[in-house]
């Protein structure tokens, strides 16, 4: 079973987990910040990364790359089409777009550029949903849209909900929020899927 490390509260372990959740992977989360950690923290983490891969001794870091593995890997929902140009178009907002929304001002150094960060990206996503769908990839969520999520839901408890006025973006993400897999992966990050 793939184990997911990380510490509870990093929005990339949370991708990572969304992901697995989303795509119907069993996976254990193993929390590196826990009172007693599992021992698999120092056996397969000894750095604590957030978020680290453990695949039966493969290793991975960084969420996109983690995120990308499992869909590739694992049989389960596809989180990328199969039609090279709308693959490609999920491809772009991923280095486009999600990269612009990987902020959260309460964690950021500078917290006026954050903020500035935080509302371009809330306009660049209300550009990219002019096409009038229902997520970034359609009718249902894609990987962009996964590796959206926990920075949106951040900025929101920051107090930086995306704006009415950005209708598009207001509505996508009120349908986010009411995705089983957002909760069920924050809320108890150790409960998805595991077996």
């Amino acid at each position: 079973m793939l184990e997911i490390h990380g510490t509870r509260q990093c929005p990339f372990a949370w991708r990572a987990r969304l992901a697995a959740y989303d795509k119907g992977v069993p996976y254990t989360f193993v929390a590196v910040d826990a009172e007693r950690p599992d021992a698999r923290s120092a056996e397969h983490n000894p750095e604590h990364r957030s978020p680290l891969l453990w695949d039966d001794g493969y290793v991975l870091p960084e969420s996109l790359v983690i995120a990308q593995y499992i869909d590739e890997s694992r049989d389960g929902r596809p989180l990328m089409p199969t039609e090279a140009k709308e693959r490609g178009r999920m491809r772009l907002l991923l280095t486009t777009l999600v990269s612009k929304l990987e902020v959260s001002p309460s964690h950021a150094k500078d917290k006026d550029a954050a903020v500035k960060t935080t509302r371009d990206g809330h306009r660049s996503l209300d550009e990219a949903l002019r096409d009038g769908r229902r997520f970034l990839g359609g009718d249902v969520p894609l990987l962009p849209d996964l590796m959206l999520w926990p920075f949106l839901s951040l900025q929101q408890e920051d107090g930086f909900r995306i704006s009415a006025d950005l209708s598009r973006a207001h509505a996508y993400w009120a349908r986010a929020r009411d995705r089983e897999s957002l909760h069920a992966t924050r809320l108890n990050p150790s409960a998805g899927r595991e077996r």
